[in-house]
């Protein structure tokens, strides 16, 4: 990476700073995982350990600074604890639609690197650093503009580390030579073989440099530019698919729009014609390069080749002429001015929108549908773990990454009028997006006084009130139909045993099912279950496999995570081996349908238990 090319790109962005905060990463056999929601800085200030930043792997021995783009996956192996700062950014053109990015969006992409290395004078990274992390809760614009300013403090300093650090370092290495011999020959008949030859290396070492430093194969890259250069020509010429495929490197027009569609989702054919009409209504999708690859050599983004992007809902208006192609650009649309009112949250008071319509939420999906609005955006951790909610979804909820990495680009760009969130550490980075509400069920006696507080919040208070009288009628409903079929001398144990050595019990309060089997259905639960774990109030308890058979008496109620049509098989589980099965009846559950406890999870999850405890 070209250090002065990377600093000279931050001088014409403007970014946002998304999120920070501090992440403990324990000593474990097998690596923490997680996949970056946006650009991030990574500060680590002790530990020891690996980090693998896609297929490249960095040694970490103490202070070490790394920079991963969005999407990237971070696998990382503590020998010792690790305390990372994780600064994450995005840029104001990233945010813009396609239509409205400026020139500057291609220094945006250019950013898009993942590098590491080890400062040789932490100090100074640390002690900034630090500051930010303090300044990040104030939300005033005056504090937010100091962090903005402290940010751009500690990149220049660290941009000074790496210039001394890579003063004397050779910047022609065997990838450099490769990706420049491939950008010169590409319209030859190449094979990777003779490159690596060229440069004194096996074909296997060769691709392995290549994962490494650009994390994609020579042969991608390859692809890649003839690809980029077909289009150009496509764009350029009026010649045919046989003269464009052997100016680019391949046999014949075939395999040129082979691989053009594979690349881009339509033929080249259709996409010229498209091009050649006066209204074009198709767009290839868009083959955006190796991340990598671009911040490494800058000239990539020279060959873009621009594509059509057309919103077809939107009425025709004012032709615009992009290098020759014609684009019908559409309207903005008007904004309509909202009503708002203050509401009271236990973070001070904030200004919503009267009846907030485009709603985020990252844990209580459940209370927000009980109340007929479907958020705008939620993790899809917690929509593909609890498939009860599908018929009050309807498809229509955006994805903003896992419930435990939120990805706040994506929330950014949802643009929501409220954010509801359970996590008050994350309330200031929430709250440059859009008015938060920290909503918490800690609090709360009841589950009325849950969906009061959402109906409030949501300003939807007749609605709660008559959900609330509706769960009382069907929860009543449920408890005398389990009275009449089942003796209130039964007992039941619920267990998870889908997570490593230990089977996990479940109790009232937690989720996985708890609530609706002992809180909804009020059954009885087994003697040892009732003493060491519904009566100290614990949400689980974890108990060796070989111990199981103790906490069982006349009903087990299984979470089982495996496929569907497996559930009623008793054999080969290694939990059953504890088990009198002609003592103990088992009911398997399906585990993605009872993760979430909230009251309108739990009700349909004690509706689906009753039904088939009867039938069993």
């Amino acid at each position: 990476m070209n250090i002065e090319e990377y600093g000279a790109l931050w001088e014409h962005l403007t970014i946002r700073l998304l999120d920070i905060r501090i992440i403990t990463v324990n000593i474990s056999e097998d690596p923490n995982t997680w996949t970056l929601p946006s650009n991030a800085f990574l500060l680590i200030t002790n530990g020891k350990g690996k980090i693998w930043l896609g297929q490249a792997m960095h040694h970490i021995k103490g202070i070490y600074i790394l920079h991963a783009s969005k999407g990237t996956r971070l696998d990382c192996l503590a020998k010792k604890p690790m305390e990372i700062h994780v600064l994450s950014y995005s840029s104001t053109e990233s945010e813009k639609p396609k239509t409205e990015r400026s020139q500057t969006y291609t220094g945006v992409e250019s950013l898009q690197v993942s590098f590491g290395f080890e400062p040789a004078y932490p100090l100074p990274l640390i002690e900034i650093m630090q500051l930010i992390y303090r300044q990040w809760n104030e939300l005033q614009s005056a504090g937010r503009i100091q962090t903005k300013g402290l940010f751009y403090q500690w990149l220049a300093e660290m941009l000074k580390q790496m210039q001394e650090q890579r003063k004397n370092r050779t910047k022609l290495d065997r990838v450099d030579q490769a990706v420049h011999y491939l950008s010169r020959h590409y319209g030859e008949s190449l094979k990777i073989e003779q490159v690596a030859e060229m440069l004194n290396c096996s074909p296997r070492y060769l691709n392995q440099l290549f994962q490494l430093h650009l994390n994609t194969s020579p042969s991608r890259v390859l692809s890649q530019i003839r690809m980029e250069q077909a289009m150009k020509l496509l764009v350029s010429t009026k010649g045919t698919l046989q003269e464009i495929a052997e100016r680019v490197g391949y046999e014949n027009g075939y395999t040129l729009s082979r691989y053009f569609k594979k690349h881009y989702g339509v033929s080249p054919e259709f996409y010229r014609k498209r091009l050649e009409s006066s209204i074009p209504d198709i767009a290839p999708n868009t083959f955006q390069p190796n991340t990598l690859l671009k911040s490494h050599y800058p000239e990539w983004s020279e060959r873009a080749v621009p594509i059509l992007e057309l919103d077809q809902t939107q009425p025709k208006q004012k032709i615009i002429d992009l290098q020759g192609v014609q684009v019908r650009k559409p309207p903005a649309p008007a904004v309509p001015r909202a009503r708002t009112r203050i509401l009271a949250t236990s973070m001070g008071e904030i200004t919503i929108p009267t009846k907030p319509s485009r709603v985020v939420v990252d844990w209580n999906l459940g209370e927000v549908l009980a109340l007929g609005v479907t958020p705008l955006g939620a993790p899809h951790s917690l929509i593909e773990s609890n498939q009860m909610l599908e018929p009050y979804i309807y498809d229509q909820i955006q994805d903003i990454g896992n419930h435990n990495f939120i990805s706040l680009e994506k929330v950014l760009e949802l643009e929501p009028d409220l954010i509801i969130t359970w996590n008050p550490a994350a309330y200031a980075s929430y709250a440059r997006i859009a008015p938060t509400v920290v909503y918490g069920r800690t609090g709360y006696g009841s589950v009325a006084e849950e969906i009061r507080e959402m109906g409030r919040i949501l300003n939807r208070q007749t609605e709660a009130e008559t959900w609330i009288k509706e769960y009382g009628r069907r929860v009543h409903t449920l408890q005398q139909t389990i009275t009449g079929k089942i003796s209130a001398e039964k007992t039941f144990t619920v267990i998870d045993p889908n997570w490593g050595e230990h089977i996990t019990l479940v109790g009232n309060t937690g989720t996985r099912g708890g609530k609706a089997a002992y809180g909804l259905l009020n059954l009885k639960p087994a003697g040892k279950v009732r003493q060491e774990l519904l009566e100290p109030g614990l949400e689980y308890l974890d108990i060796a496999r070989s111990a199981v058979g103790g906490y069982l008496e006349d009903y087990l109620l299984v979470l089982d995570n495996g496929p569907r049509h497996e559930l009623d098989q008793t054999l080969g589980k290694p939990w059953q081996k504890s088990i009198e099965t002609d003592h103990c009846r088992i009911i398997s559950l399906d585990w993605n349908r009872y993760f979430l406890s909230d009251p309108l999870s739990a009700v349909l999850q004690a509706e689906e238990m009753a039904e088939r405890i009867i039938a069993r």
